[in-house]
C-alpha cells in the first residue's frame, strides 16, 4: 500500500473521557519493485469494478446483509476521505492537485453600476471521484469585501466532465470606485454525493486591474490555485542588516493585531528560511496573545552577490490551532531591494501566499500529494484500518498523523454521527 499503518485502539483520553483511536500513516512509500505499481493498478480496477464492491446475492437476507455493508463502506470511505481533506499538507480542503483553468469574461455597466460576470468554462480539471475520471462541477463568485451582504453565487452543475461549459452571466451592484478595492473569489467546486462538496481550486482576481472605459469588456483564462485565506491580517517587526564579509542578520521583533484564528487568543512563533540556504531558524513560541513579542536575531551567512536571487521567508504560525487553520500569515522579502549599508526595520505586512511560487518547492508538493492520493486509495480499497469501516457508535476522536508532511487531523465522532 501506499502508506503503512499503526493502529491503538481504544485509548482513553482522560481529559475528554473518550475513546480515542490513534492512526499513525508513514507515507514513506514502499516503492521496492514493480509489484507496487501493479498493486496499485488493481486497486483502481477494484475502486472502478462494482463486483468488487457488491457480490450478487439471491436470497433476502443476504441482500439485506449485503446492503448493510455496502452502506458501511460508503461511510467509511466518507470518514477516510474527509480524515485526508483535513491531513492535505498542501490544500487543506482537497485531494490531489489543483489543476485547470477557468475562462472569464467581465463588463461594467457605468449606467446601473452592475459588475457584469460571464462563466465561460473551465478545461483541464483534476478529478475527484476515486472511482472515475470524471466531476460534477460547479462555479461559486463572491464579491470581497462584499459590504453590501451581496453573497456568493453559483453555477448549475455539469456533470461527468472535466471540461465543462457553464456560459453563465451573474452580476453584483458596485459603485465605480468601490472597484479600486474590490477583489473577486472564483471558485470551481465538485459535488460529491456522499459528503461534502470538493474544493477543485480557486482564482482571485483583482477588479482594479481593469480599465472599463478603455476596453469595456475584458475575457481571459485564469489558473485554478489553492484557496487564499483573505481573513489574515497583522503586521510583523522585522529588522534585517548586513556584517561584512558575509552574514545577515535577521531580527524577529514582534506581531501587531495577528488574525484571531483559535479564539480571541493565539499561540504564535515564526519560522525563518531563505530558499536555497540549509538552514531554518524559528522563535519561541509566545502563548496567549495576538500581540507577541519576541526580540530574537538570527544569522545566515549569505554573500552578497547572491542578493539577486535569495529572498527571506517569514511563516507566522499559531501552534495551538488545528491543522488546517495554523497558518497567521507570511511576508516574503527580496534581498536585492536591501541596502547592506544601512540595512532596513520596519513593519510588513501579513498575508496569505501559499500561492506564491517562491513560497514552496512545487515538485516537492506535487510529490507528497501524490502519495497522499495514492494511500488514500489503498486504504479505501483494503477497508484499512477495520474500525474506520464499521458502524460508528458512541463518543470518540480520530487522529491521523503524517511524519513526512508535519501534519495531523483529527475527526470527532459524536452518538455515532460524524463531526466535520
Amino acid at each position: 500500500m501506499g502508506a503503512k499503518q499503526s493502529v491503538e485502539l481504544p485509548v482513553a483520553d482522560e481529559e475528554a473521557g473518550d475513546p480515542v483511536h490513534d492512526l499513525h500513516l508513514d507515507l514513506q512509500g514502499r516503492r521496492r519493485n514493480t509489484q507496487y505499481a501493479q498493486r496499485l493498478q488493481g486497486m483502481a480496477r477494484m475502486m472502478t469494478n462494482p463486483r468488487h464492491t457488491r457480490t450478487k446475492a439471491r436470497l433476502g437476507a443476504a441482500v439485506v446483509e449485503e446492503e448493510e455493508d455496502f452502506a458501511g463502506n460508503k461511510e467509511g470511505k466518507e470518514l477516510m476521505k474527509q480524515l485526508y481533506k483535513k491531513l492535505d499538507p498542501t490544500v487543506m480542503k482537497t485531494i490531489g492537485v489543483i489543476q485547470g483553468e477557468i475562462q472569464l469574461s467581465f463588463k461594467y455597466d457605468f449606467n446601473s453600476e452592475l459588475l457584469l460576470i460571464k462563466v465561460i468554462k473551465c478545461r483541464d480539471l483534476d478529478a475527484k471521484d476515486l472511482r472515475g475520471k470524471n466531476a460534477n462541477t460547479y462555479v461559486k463568485l463572491s464579491l470581497f469585501p462584499d459590504d453590501d451582504q451581496q453573497r456568493s453565487k453559483s453555477t448549475q452543475v455539469v456533470k461527468q466532465s472535466l471540461n465543462p461549459v457553464y456560459s453563465e452571466i451573474f452580476s453584483y451592484v458596485i459603485q465605480e470606485p468601490g472597484l479600486v478595492d474590490s477583489r473577486l473569489i472564483v471558485q470551481v467546486w465538485n459535488k460529491d454525493v456522499m459528503g461534502r462538496d470538493d474544493f477543485m481550486g480557486e482564482c482571485l482576481v483583482k477588479l482594479n486591474a481593469f480599465n472599463f472605459r478603455e476596453d469595456p469588456v475584458h475575457t481571459a483564462w485564469y489558473d485554478l490555485q489553492m484557496e487564499t485565506d483573505l481573513g489574515i491580517s497583522g503586521d510583523l517587526n522585522l529588522t534585517l542588516a548586513y556584517r561584512l564579509p558575509q552574514t545577515l542578520l535577521v531580527t524577529v521583533h514582534s506581531a501587531t493585531d495577528l488574525s484571531k484564528k483559535n479564539g480571541d487568543r493565539s499561540s504564535p512563533f515564526v519560522k525563518v528560511t531563505i530558499p536555497g540556504v540549509a538552514q531554518v531558524e524559528q522563535t519561541e513560541i509566545i502563548k496567549g496573545t495576538l500581540n507577541p513579542v519576541w526580540e530574537e536575531t538570527f544569522e545566515f551567512q549569505v554573500p552578497q552577490e547572491e542578493f539577486g536571487y535569495r529572498y527571506l521567508v517569514f511563516q507566522v504560525i499559531d501552534s495551538s490551532a488545528d491543522a488546517e487553520s495554523d497558518a497567521l500569515g507570511q511576508v516574503i522579502i527580496d534581498l536585492n531591494n536591501l541596502d547592506p549599508e544601512h540595512g532596513y526595520s520596519g513593519p510588513f505586512g501579513l498575508e496569505d501566499l501559499k500561492n506564491s511560487e517562491r513560497l514552496r518547492d512545487k515538485w516537492a508538493q506535487k510529490a507528497i500529494v501524490q502519495e497522499f492520493r495514492e494511500s488514500l486509495l489503498a486504504h479505501s480499497t483494503f477497508k484499512e484500518p477495520k474500525f474506520l469501516f464499521q458502524k460508528q457508535s458512541g463518543n470518540k476522536v480520530i487522529t491521523v498523523t503524517s511524519r513526512k508532511a508535519g501534519t495531523q487531523a483529527k475527526l470527532r465522532i459524536v452518538n455515532g454521527l460524524p463531526v466535520y
